[in-house]
């Protein structure tokens, strides 16, 4: 009697070893399974978390600026002259480093849908080189010392002539220096002339050598670009807007920095053009910019307008 029931308890350990065997067995795989699923999920979790912190961050820097731009009204609206010459330098040196900041972080958006999907534009091959153009230089302004107006005029007489007969695109930039009697009124006569100036070398040093730059009228400069195409004119125009963004101005060496902004159009001649439809779609371009804000470029290709966005 007492062997049956070491044999049956036995019999029984050996049953409940197994089913613990068998348990964890069974726990061990679902603990791993669990495991996998969680880890699998855990990168797209993170990457829910950084975007909503970032989103979390663009909101805070968006209502900083709205209080900030309502604190700068409120003071405005202040009767009288309420800032010295020293808070006025550091405001606007403060404005300054907040414009080309957030001007970087303007620049880094996401590429636009639409555009990536359309169809990219096919230029004509170039049957022959554009000809070497020789610039009518004189009458030249006087403060300036660039050729003036009847001198710009033809000038892109020629380079539409030019490029009528070789069947290739130009270029035409306007650059149109803002607020000259605010400027003239703050710093006396002068100052625009001064600014001007600067601005002509600005652009001088990123055009090339074939290229010239005229005084289309006393605030605004007008640069020729013959032979190029869309792409490298957009490309040119880019270089003279951001070197004017960028640019400290100032009256003299030692004098304090002064806001001198612009608008910029760039007008794309194809062959068949006339002056003075030129002339005409640049001035509507330069008023599109104006409405934009300051250091803004307007592209015009004869057919459609594109805004480049500059803080």
């Amino acid at each position: 009697m007492t062997a049956i029931l070491l044999t049956n308890l036995f019999s029984l350990s050996s049953d409940i070893l197994i089913c613990f065997g068998v348990g964890l067995l069974i726990a061990v795989s679902l603990g791993f399974v669990a495991g996998y699923l969680l880890g699998k999920g855990s990168s797209a979790r993170d990457f829910r978390r950084a975007k909503q912190h970032l989103q979390n961050c663009y909101e805070h820097v968006q209502k900083s600026l709205e209080t900030s731009y309502e604190a700068c009204a409120l003071l405005e609206k202040y009767p009288g002259t309420i800032l010295t010459r020293e808070q006025s330098t550091q405001l606007n040196q403060k404005r300054s480093k907040l414009l080309d900041l957030i001007g970087r972080l303007v620049e880094r958006r996401a590429p636009d849908p639409a555009a990536e999907a359309a169809p990219q534009k096919t230029e004509k091959k170039k049957l022959q080189p554009f000809p070497e153009l020789q610039w009518a230089l004189q009458p030249e302004q006087s403060h300036i010392k660039l050729p003036d107006a009847s001198a710009f005029e033809a000038n892109l007489e020629m380079m539409l002539l030019a490029g009528s007969e070789t069947e290739l695109n130009s270029g035409l930039l306007l650059v149109q220096m803002n607020q000259c009697e605010q400027l003239k009124e703050r710093f006396g006569i002068m100052a625009p002339a001064k600014f001007m100036k600067t601005l002509s070398r600005l652009v001088l040093h990123k055009i090339r050598d074939e290229d010239v730059v005229c005084v289309w009228k006393s605030d605004t400069l007008a640069v020729l670009f013959p032979g190029l195409t869309i792409t490298e004119g957009q490309a040119c125009a880019e270089l003279v807007r951001d070197a004017i963004r960028h640019h400290h101005f100032r009256l003299e060496t030692s004098s304090p920095e002064v806001v001198v902004t612009a608008s910029l159009a760039y007008i794309t001649c194809v062959p068949g053009d006339s002056a003075e439809l030129v002339l005409e779609r640049g001035a509507h371009a330069l008023t599109q910019s104006q409405k934009r804000g300051r250091n803004q470029l307007i592209i015009q290709d004869s057919h459609s307008y594109e805004h480049k966005r500059a803080v």
